[in-house]
């Protein structure tokens, strides 16, 4: 959503190179299956790839309008927990099991358990049932910022701003990156920049689908 549209910028600018990108639930073995890169969310497990953070971003609570109106607006993450809300889950690709709901507020950590009668594997699915109505959805703060000045989508917790997902950069090797590897991460992280993101400091991380 962020990327995608500074593509045509990037190929234009670099006239001598290629881009073959593809969308992958894992990280594949880089060497043999042919990437220069990969570009992936959530803390890295161990691997002799080199794996730089890029970009801490906010995990929003976020639910449209419509579903405000019908079930009414929580006002404190607990009351998710009821079976008066919906919630939507996603599915961590690295357990295969829906992602835990936790907020964080400086020191303070709270899980909560939530009710849903809806998962999703990709976070397509679960913004367009979200926008819809269907449910409340815990998400990253890329990409959002027209659903959220436009009232389409409303952040219920804006007082629990504290929980991160960092998003990395994976490649082979420290001590030989090539020339275009190295331009592609400066537009990864360039583009990032440009968007606007919470100032705060960063109090906790953790994977969200």
């Amino acid at each position: 959503m962020v990327l995608s549209p500074k593509l045509s910028e990037f190929l234009l600018q670099n006239p001598g190179m290629e881009l073959r990108i593809e969308t992958r639930d894992r990280i594949a073995d880089l060497v043999s299956d042919g990437f220069d890169l990969a570009v992936r969310f959530g803390e890295p497990a161990p691997s002799a790839l080199i794996a730089r953070r890029v970009l801490d971003a906010r995990v929003l609570t976020v639910a449209s309008p419509i579903y405000l109106e019908r079930h009414g607006r929580p006002l404190d993450p607990r009351e998710l927990a009821s079976r008066d809300h919906q919630c939507i889950h996603a599915i961590d690709a690295a357990t295969g099991r829906p992602f835990d709901w936790e907020f964080w507020r400086g020191g303070e950590v709270v899980p909560v358990a939530v009710n849903g009668r809806l998962t999703v594997t990709d976070s397509g699915t679960k913004l367009g049932a979200c926008l819809a109505g269907f449910g409340i959805a815990q998400v990253i703060d890329i990409g959002l910022d027209d659903h959220l000045k436009s009232g389409a989508l409303i952040e219920l917790f804006p007082d629990w701003p504290d929980e991160r997902f960092p998003l990395y950069v994976y490649y082979a090797s420290r001590s030989h990156v090539p020339a275009k590897v190295r331009r592609f991460i400066d537009f990864i992280t360039d583009t990032l920049a440009a968007k606007p993101h919470s100032p705060r400091n960063s109090a906790g991380l953790r994977k969200v689908g």
